[in-house]
C-alpha cells in the first residue's frame, strides 16, 4: 500500500479497530493521548479496516491526508503516516466507525514486555516454569508479556518491503530479563504461511538472534549473548517465558555407554560419545565391516574427494559475520527436500504450550538457515508431520533410537505405519531424557535406519536437531574426537582454536567454544577465517549425500 504524502513531524499514535459499540470515552482518552505527544514522529496501525476502494476507506484516507502506508498481512492492519494537523478530523472520522486511537510510546519496537506486578499465573504456567528452572542449564527465567500483535508484526515487518531496507537498519529491543536488554539489528525476515521468522544480531557483539511470530500471540526463538543464549517460549496467554542458558550446563551431545556395557563388549573407548553412531553397538557382519546400504562402495567414494562443485544457484541472506568467499568453488546441485517425521513424548510435551511451534518449528527454521549458511541452500528439511507418541521413555538414548528402529517390538510402533503414510524419510524422537543431546542411529544411514532420538533442551538451543539429521546423511565430529574416515574422508567437522565450532563439532575440543549455525566448509568464512579445509567439509557431505536421503520416501 503506498498513498501520496511526505514524510515530516507526524504524531506518534496507533489506531486499533473495535466494535461498532465501542464507548465514546475510549476514543476521547485516546484523543487525550495523543495530544499530548503531537511532535512526536511516528505512525498509526489501522485495523479492521473497511474494503480498499469503499467510501468508508476513502473517507478514513482522505481525514488522514490520504497518508503513505505499510500493508500488515497477518493481522489484516494497515500502518499509516498522519501529520499532527490532520489527526483531529481521522479521530473523528475513526470514532464514527468504532475506530478507536491509541497512543504509541516510545517502547513500540520492544518484542517483549515485562510482566506487571499482580498478574497471575494458571497452575499449567507454574509448572512449566518449575520443569524449565530444574534443567541443570537453566540460570534464571522471567515471565515477560507480549504487546498487541499488529503493533508486534510492525515492529518486526517495518520496511521489509522496501526496497531501500537494507540501506538502513532495523532494530528491534528485547528485554531479556530486568537487568539485561539487547538490542537486535534485523539482518532478514522471511513470512510463513501463519507468521514470521525475524532473524537479526545483537547490536555490537554480533550474536545470533532467531524469532518466529505468529499473529495469535506467541513468539518464540533463542538470542544469544556473552556466552548465554536465552530461550524464549510461550507459556499461554500473553505471558512468555525468557529462560538463560548456560549452554556448557547442557546434556553432553552424545549421552555416554555405561561401564559394564562397554567392559562386556571390550571397547577402549566410547563410540556413542566419540562417534555419535549407535550402530556401532550392533553386532558385525561376518566380513567384520558394518556395510551401509545405498552409498557407493568405499574404492568409488574415495574419487569423491575430487568431484566438481558447482556456483551456488541464489545465495541467502546470511547474518553479518558469516560469508561465503565470492571467487571460491560453491557447493550446489539438485534440490534435496528431506521430509521429517517428529513424534515426541508426552514428558517433552509437557515443558511447552504448544511443542510443535515453539520448539519443533524453531529446531527446522535453525537446522535450514543452517544450511543457508554454509552455502548448500539447494538442502532443506520440511515437516511431514509431528505428533505425540504413546512412549513411556525409560531407558537410554540407544534403547530410545533402537526401539524407533525396530518394527513390532511393542515400542513406539506407531512411527512406522506414520512414516509411510506421511512419506518422510527420516524420523526423530523427541524425549525428555538430559542424559545426552541426541542420538542417531548411524551415520550415512540407510533407510530402515533413519532415525534419531533428541533431547528437547537441546534440539534448538544447540542445534541438535541438526546434528543428528548431519549424522544421518553422513557427516562427523570433528578429528580431534573421531578420527574415521568412513564414508567421507572429508566429512570431519572444524574448530577454530577456543573461538568457535561448526554444527558437528564438540565444545569438549574447543574448551566450551560456541556452536555456530555453519557446517564445516573451507568456502565458508567466519570472521575472515576460513570455516574448515580438505578434511573438514561437511557441506559437501550434506550436498551430495542428501538427495540419497531425499529419496527414501
Amino acid at each position: 500500500m503506498r498513498h501520496s504524502l511526505k514524510f515530516s513531524a507526524y504524531a506518534a499514535f496507533a489506531i486499533f479497530a473495535l466494535a461498532p459499540t465501542t464507548p465514546l470515552s475510549a476514543i476521547v482518552l485516546a484523543q487525550a493521548q495523543i495530544n499530548d505527544s503531537r511532535e512526536a514522529t511516528a505512525g498509526a496501525i489501522l485495523s479492521n479496516l473497511p474494503p480498499h476502494g469503499s467510501d468508508a476507506y476513502n473517507a478514513l484516507l482522505n481525514a488522514a491526508g490520504n497518508p503513505s502506508g505499510e500493508a500488515l498481512d497477518m493481522t489484516k492492519s494497515e500502518m499509516w503516516n498522519v501529520p499532527p494537523e490532520r489527526i483531529d478530523a481521522l479521530l473523528s472520522e475513526a470514532a464514527s466507525r468504532g475506530v478507536i486511537v491509541m497512543k504509541l510510546d516510545q517502547k513500540w519496537n520492544h518484542a517483549l514486555a515485562p510482566m506487571q506486578d499482580g498478574d497471575v499465573m494458571t497452575q499449567s504456567q507454574k509448572d512449566m516454569m518449575q520443569g524449565a528452572m530444574q534443567s541443570k542449564a537453566a540460570m534464571g527465567m522471567s515471565m515477560m508479556a507480549l504487546p498487541q500483535a499488529s503493533v508486534v508484526e510492525y515492529a518486526l515487518t517495518k520496511g521489509m518491503n522496501d526496497k531501500a531496507a537494507g540501506k538502513s537498519k532495523t532494530s528491534l529491543i528485547i528485554p531479556l530479563n530486568s537487568n539485561v536488554t539487547v538490542t537486535a539489528e534485523r539482518t532478514s525476515i522471511s513470512k510463513t504461511s501463519d507468521g514470521y521468522v525475524w532473524r537479526g544480531v545483537v547490536a555490537g557483539s554480533e550474536d545470533l538472534v532467531t524469532l518466529m511470530w505468529w499473529p495469535s500471540g506467541r513468539l518464540t526463538g533463542t538470542v544469544a549473548y556473552k556466552g548465554h543464549v536465552y530461550s524464549v517460549k510461550s507459556m499461554g496467554g500473553s505471558m512468555h517465558g525468557v529462560i538463560e542458558i548456560a549452554p556448557n550446563s547442557l546434556p553432553p551431545e552424545h549421552a555416554p555407554m555405561d561401564r559394564g556395557t562397554m567392559k562386556k563388549m571390550n571397547m577402549k573407548s566410547d563410540p556413542l560419545v566419540k562417534m555419535g553412531d549407535a550402530s556401532m553397538m550392533l553386532p558385525r557382519s561376518p566380513d567384520g565391516e558394518r556395510a551401509v546400504p545405498g552409498l557407493p562402495p568405499v574404492e568409488r567414494r574415495r574419487n569423491l574427494e575430487d568431484a566438481p562443485a558447482f556456483a551456488p544457484a541464489d545465495p541467502m541472506p546470511m547474518a553479518p559475520f558469516i560469508s561465503i568467499k565470492p571467487a571460491a568453488r560453491q557447493l550446489s546441485g539438485p534440490p534435496a527436500a528431506i521430509s521429517l517425521l517428529v513424534a515426541y513424548t508426552k514428558e517433552a510435551a509437557k515443558h511447552y504450550s504448544d511443542i510443535e511451534k515453539d520448539l519443533i518449528a524453531l529446531a527446522i527454521e535453525d537446522t535450514n538457515q543452517s544450511f543457508r549458511n554454509s552455502g548448500i541452500g539447494h538442502v532443506r528439511v520440511e515437516l511431514a508431520h509431528a505428533y505425540q507418541t504413546d512412549y513411556t521413555e525409560s531407558g537410554t538414548h540407544f534403547e530410545h533410537v533402537f526401539r524407533s528402529v525396530y518394527k513390532d517390538d511393542g515400542y513406539v510402533d506407531d512411527v512406522h505405519a506414520l512414516r509411510e503414510r506421511y512419506r518422510a524419510d527420516v524420523a526423530v524422537l523427541i524425549v525428555h531424557d538430559p542424559n545426552g543431546c541426541g542420538l542417531a542411529a548411524q551415520v550415512a544411514a540407510p533407510e530402515d535406519r533413519a532415525f534419531a532420538v533428541v533431547h528437547h533442551e537441546c534440539a534448538a538451543t544447540s542445534y541438535s536437531l541438526a546434528h543428528e539429521i548431519g549424522h544421518l546423511i553422513g557427516a562427523r565430529h570433528d578429528k580431534a574426537l573421531d578420527e574415521s574416515t568412513s564414508p567421507f574422508p572429508y566429512g570431519h567437522g572444524f574448530v577454530h582454536g577456543n573461538k568457535w565450532r561448526t554444527m558437528m563439532s564438540y565444545k569438549e575440543s574447543c574448551g566450551g567454544c560456541q556452536r555456530l549455525p555453519v557446517w564445516s566448509n573451507p568456502d565458508v568464512k567466519i570472521r575472515g577465517v576460513r570455516a574448515g579445509n580438505k578434511i573438514t567439509n561437511n557441506a559437501r557431505v550434506l550436498s551430495e549425500q542428501a538427495a540419497r536421503v531425499a529419496a527414501f520416501r
